[in-house]
């Protein structure tokens, strides 16, 4: 009798050491993963910033380029306005 409580208290330790060995490769393997994610959303939030720096580049110049096509039209407004008191006063 005692002998199987010997082998059952060994069994124990066995399973109980077994599991403990899988848990640690399994953290061992989450942090890799943890480490991983961290990485990515680095990189992530960099790439959002560079999209976010690049759009208001391009609102930017797309504002320059509304106010330089105001500015000609308004140049060509003026000039043929100007031509035309010209040819009347001719």
């Amino acid at each position: 009798m005692f002998y199987l409580l010997i082998c059952a208290f060994a069994g124990v330790l066995g399973v109980k050491y077994y599991t403990s060995m899988g848990m640690r490769k399994l953290e061992h393997r989450l942090r890799g993963v943890q480490q991983d994610l961290d990485k990515v959303k680095g990189l992530k939030k960099e790439k959002e910033d560079e999209q976010k720096e690049m759009a208001d580049e391009e609102d930017l110049c797309e504002e320059r380029i509304r106010s330089m096509k105001d500015i000609i039209n308004d140049l060509e407004y003026r000039l043929t306005t100007s031509k035309e008191e010209e040819t009347e006063v001719i």
